[in-house]
């Protein structure tokens, strides 16, 4: 069977045009919706790529934020210019004194010693210029008959005077702080190692140690010493036994130094200090106990003596005193009425101070 002859130079058909236009519309705009939906995709690629940009960028100033703040919290603080200019002025001229620099470095001040003592050097010269200044003034304006030699030498020894005891002031801070720093230290010393303990019974590292007591705020002391440690171990990069001496070193406390030679010790032979913790944290704990009994009983003798001394007594004074005024005089006896005031505004002040004196010292050894 043959199939019909198709010429295709023939006229085509109406509904074959049409139906070709149809597809081809249909065909535009398929690639139409095409490229758009292309360019919604594309769009949001880079949308997507701007955001994830964004994220790492922001993250990565976070963390540098992070540890830029940590730095700063480990890190020594800077010297001020002051500081600076008197260290590079007379930080070589002076004489050293190692007892005192012991003291210094275990009073956790922020310079270094020899800085230290070039400022206060320097201060002391610089008030002693206008000392000696305002005192010749004075001298002239209030003696103008006197020799000029006598007022300048008696300016020189009042501006020598001013400069000693500048200089004095200036090193007995250091020594006042470390006393401070040491009742503090070990005041709060048995509940510290409480939570030393606990927390190296949870398996924590030495470091993770150090940096949770580093956050506590019932024993600045002691988190100051934990801030060194971790500055010497992550900023200096020490091993742990040498950064535990070098905190030893500066421990306003010989027995918490020894502690941490101990804990340094028992790091390097067993690699675990719970136990050594655990034994000073009840030795500590059983101490802090004897030293409040103590305490409480010399506070009960206290109180008594209070009683008999400064209520009693004066009250038996008054009374006998009172009569002794009934008395006829000229026995040679002094007046009564003296002898009371003198009891009244002078002897009980005088036994009431000696008693706060007396009870914040037992308190403080508590």
């Amino acid at each position: 069977m043959k199939l019909p002859f198709k010429n295709p130079f023939a006229p085509k058909d109406e509904d074959e045009e049409e139906d070709r236009s149809d597809y081809n519309k249909k065909s535009e705009n398929d690639v139409v919706i095409e490229r758009d939906n292309q360019k919604d995709v594309q769009l949001a690629l880079k949308k997507h790529e701007k955001e994830t940009k964004r994220k790492k960028k922001s993250s990565s100033t976070d963390r540098s934020r992070k540890k830029g703040t940590e730095k700063d919290d480990l890190a020594p603080k800077s010297r001020n210019p002051i500081s600076k200019f008197a260290y590079n002025l007379l930080g070589g001229k002076l004489p050293g004194i190692p007892q005192y620099k012991e003291t210094y470095e275990q009073a956790g001040m922020p310079l270094i010693y020899e800085a230290y003592l070039s400022t206060g050097f320097l201060l002391g010269f610089i008030i002693i210029i206008p000392t000696f200044i305002i005192s010749f003034l004075l001298e002239l304006r209030l003696v103008p008959h006197a020799l000029i030699l006598i007022s300048l030498i008696g300016s020189f020894v009042l501006g020598a005077v001013v400069f000693a005891c500048t200089i004095l002031l200036w090193l007995v801070y250091p020594i006042v702080r470390r006393r401070n720093f040491k009742s503090a230290l070990e005041n709060q010393l048995a509940y510290s190692f409480g939570i030393l303990g606990v927390l190296a019974s949870a398996g924590m590292t030495l470091d993770r140690l150090f940096e949770r007591v580093a956050t506590s705020e019932t024993n600045p002391v002691l988190a100051e010493l934990a801030k060194r440690f971790l500055r010497d171990v992550r900023l200096f990069g020490l091993d742990s036994e040498s950064a535990l001496t070098e905190v030893a070193n500066h421990s306003p406390s010989k027995p918490f130094a020894g502690m941490l030679n101990s804990i340094s010790v028992a790091y390097k032979t067993t690699g675990t200090i719970r136990d050594l913790v655990m034994f000073e944290s009840a030795r500590l704990l059983q101490e802090k106990t004897d030293n409040l009994r103590r305490a409480i009983a010399s506070l009960a003798i206290m109180a008594e003596l209070y009683i008999t001394l400064v209520v009693v007594g004066p009250i038996i004074f008054i009374v006998m005193l009172s009569i002794f005024g009934l008395l006829p005089t000229g026995a040679g006896l002094p007046d009564p009425i003296f002898l009371i005031n003198l009891i009244v505004f002078l002897g009980i002040p005088v036994l009431s101070v000696v008693f706060i004196l007396l009870l914040d010292s037992v308190v403080g050894r508590a």
